[in-house]
């Protein structure tokens, strides 16, 4: 049994040492060959990272779902300069940006990705575009200054209702908070990296757009403000709600349609996501049989599409 014991724990400690060595070479790595892209402004006390390319009217502002992090948007990015101006950014606590003040509710993101385009001098009018959990701070923002809103396009947005018609807790995250007093560890030991490394590749990143976006969710600060923002998730549907319609203003909500299960595809296709229409008197659904929630990852040609014709119906 003494034998055993040694055994296991030298085991052990040898599988520390290869996990804190692993994790150290591969930061390196990294960190030499992934620079920063775009540029900080401080917004309140704290840097945003925004990165903005291509020329036109209107910009197109990239918000992201959960993760935060502008790098999700890669070829959007590089899609969308060929016909307007497009920005995307990390939001405060993920990637490049310091974190900001809690709580993290759509109306703080709201305002400070507002301040974010004033410091950069990004000008009205924008076209906003809001993946996931994001569909709640773009429609805030629209709420808050409606009048620099040319149109608005909804990637399978979340929906005030989802939790109610789905039986599942406002936030999504709650059980994974356990582990927050463990992140140094499991990041240290390389356990966060070799997490995201078990997932595909979508096709349409190249390999260095993925390490980049693994990098940039692939540290503490990120993790624990998805902590502090899935925290505030019923708030946020309380603020997308009370935000008002986008009256006559354009609106494309597009929709994964990929679901297995007839009942959930009935109810968040066929009536949350098809209700989210109902915003504009110029909205309409557009239903993507084959792709699933994911759509930046899936089909971000798609946005492309959507982005397009929001853009073109603003300028007329």
């Amino acid at each position: 049994m003494r034998y055993l014991l040694k055994t296991l724990a030298g085991a052990l400690l040898l599988t520390g040492v290869v996990g804190l060595t692993y994790e150290a070479i591969a930061a390196h790595r990294d960190r030499a060959r992934l620079p920063r892209r775009g540029c900080p402004f401080d917004v309140d006390g704290h840097k945003l990272n925004l990165v903005c390319s291509g020329q036109g009217t209107p910009t197109v502002v990239l918000e992201a779902g959960l993760t935060g992090l502008g790098a999700m948007w890669s070829p959007v990015q590089s899609a969308v300069p060929q016909f307007t101006r497009v920005c995307s950014y990390d939001r405060a606590g993920y990637g490049w940006s310091e974190p900001g003040p809690l709580p993290r509710t759509s109306r703080q993101i709201a305002q400070e990705l507002h301040a974010l385009l004033a410091k950069a001098g990004e000008t009205p009018p924008i076209v906003l575009v809001g993946s996931s959990a994001g569909g709640y701070h773009v429609r805030v923002y629209a709420g808050l200054y409606g009048e620099q809103v040319a149109g608005m396009v909804l990637v399978d947005a979340s929906h005030p209702d989802q939790a109610a018609r789905f039986h599942f807790p406002a936030n999504p995250l709650q059980e994974k908070e356990r582990w927050e007093p463990f992140l140094p560890i499991l990041y240290r030991f390389g356990i966060l990296r070799l997490s995201f490394a078990r997932e595909a590749r979508p096709a349409h990143f190249s390999k260095l757009e993925w390490a980049e976006l693994n990098y940039l969710r692939d540290n503490i600060t990120s993790m624990r403000t998805l902590l502090r923002e899935a925290e505030s998730i019923a708030e946020d549907a309380a603020e997308a709600r009370n935000s008002g319609t986008l009256g006559d203003r354009p609106l494309i909500v597009l929709t994964g349609g990929r679901h297995p299960d007839p009942e959930v595809r009935r109810i968040w296709v066929d009536d949350l996501q098809a209700g989210l229409a109902h915003l504009s008197s110029r909205g309409r659904q557009v239903v993507l049989a084959n792709v699933g929630h994911e759509i930046p990852f899936e089909d971000p040609d798609a946005i492309v599409t959507a982005i397009r014709e929001i853009a073109r119906a603003a300028r007329n």
